[in-house]
């Protein structure tokens, strides 16, 4: 029975080394990557934009479920990886953090908090999302100055998209790619517009697909339109920026406390378990737990929204 835990362990640590690699490994050629997440979007932009509803409403009913959509989060952050090797991944991590912590205690109960060791990789996925969304954001306004330049020359809007995928970088080069390759298929330029909303979340793309409509059902210069929203997205990213600089201490400072908890309580309950048996095994303790992480939870929320400012 000894001989098959450690055969497993080493199963496990050779699939969450394999799989660590694929997610760290920064050395990907650029091409192969816009590649292989043009051949993703089409499963993760499924939007539905029937019965003339309004695309700003429709993104909105989107987002109960966006983050809980792990094939979605992992094409966000720009990973290839399917979901069930992600999941095989995580679990080995799990897995190996149980085997390495019940070597040392020999107890199968003071190890079990080391199987939270799997959800670290949801939570750098996250991260890398949320950074590549930041990227987008930052390479808006530079993209919609190459679309209005090249509506200017004469081209039309799909092919302005165009040129900002063989212009730009990625994520937006691969997005407008995405649109472009999208609308010369067939689709109408709404729902691939819709479909770049689903695929990106940032909360300035509902500006940009509201004016390219309106302009499409009551005319006007969409180049110019575009020249001025583009000069107000790069304002509101300064200002953005100098907000989230000026705040980071306190979001910080929120993370940093929240964590304290249920790290003392993972630490104390690996070192001295009988230290925290009380807790366990009286009703009071119960409460007293309960209560504890649920006013942590509470101070948490209140300071982010203290350090979140609207920009």
């Amino acid at each position: 029975m000894q001989f098959m835990v450690f055969v497993l362990a080493f199963v496990a640590a050779l699939l969450a080394l394999e799989g660590l690699y694929s997610l760290f490994n920064r050395r990907r050629d650029p091409a192969r990557l816009r590649s292989r997440l043009s051949s993703l979007a089409a499963r993760v932009s499924n939007v539905e934009t029937e019965n003339g509803e309004s695309i700003l409403r429709n993104r909105s009913s989107l987002n109960i479920w966006k983050m809980l959509e792990l094939e979605l989060l992992l094409y966000r952050a720009g990973i290839t990886m399917s979901v069930g090797r992600f999941l095989a991944i995580s679990a080995s991590l799990a897995g190996i953090g149980f085997v390495c912590v019940l070597a040392l205690t020999h107890d199968s109960f003071r190890a079990a908090p080391a199987l939270l060791i799997g959800i670290l990789p949801l939570f750098w996925v996250r991260s890398k999302a949320k950074k590549r969304g930041q990227a987008f954001d930052a390479q808006l306004s530079s993209g919609l100055e190459l679309v209005t330049r090249s509506m200017r020359s004469g081209h039309s809007l799909v092919a302005g998209f165009q040129m900002v995928s063989e212009e730009l970088s990625d994520p937006i080069g691969t997005e407008f790619g995405i649109v472009a390759e999208e609308v010369r298929l067939g689709l109408e330029l709404r729902d691939a517009l819709g479909n770049l909303m689903r695929r990106v979340d940032n909360e300035n793309l509902p500006y940009l697909t509201t004016a390219v409509l309106i302009q499409r059902q009551t005319g006007g210069n969409l180049a110019e339109l575009l020249d001025r929203l583009s000069a107000l997205l790069r304002e509101r990213t300064q200002f953005s920026g100098r907000v989230r600089a000026l705040t980071a201490q306190g979001r910080g400072s929120a993370t940093f406390l929240a964590l304290w908890l249920p790290f003392i309580l993972a630490v104390m309950w690996m070192l001295a378990p009988d230290y925290l048996m009380p807790l366990i095994e009286n009703r009071w303790g119960h409460y007293t737990l309960a209560a504890a992480f649920g006013l942590d939870a509470i101070a948490y929320s209140m300071a982010l929204r203290i350090a979140d400012v609207e920009a």
